[in-house]
């Protein structure tokens, strides 16, 4: 039987992205019908989002506008 990478590349890469997606979207089905749940739908996007290196610039929308403010005036300057 072949592996995973083998399936992808003499397969799955020469698929257009569509039905990629649909591929993607078909075994991630099948997965959570068999009552596994895999570990990235399990997550919020926050939690990814904190567990990538270098983390969040800005913690809160607040704080994002803020920083847009001041590099749109730093434009007219």
């Amino acid at each position: 039987m072949q592996d995973a990478k083998e399936i992808y590349r003499e397969a799955v890469s020469r698929l257009p992205p569509s039905e990629r997606l649909r591929l993607a979207a078909l075994i991630l089905s099948d997965l959570t019908q068999q009552g596994e749940t895999p570990v990235a739908l399990s997550r919020t996007a926050i939690e990814l989002l904190e567990e990538m290196p270098g983390n969040r610039l800005f913690k809160t929308s607040e704080e994002a506008d803020e920083y847009l403010s001041r590099e749109r005036d730093s434009w007219d300057s």
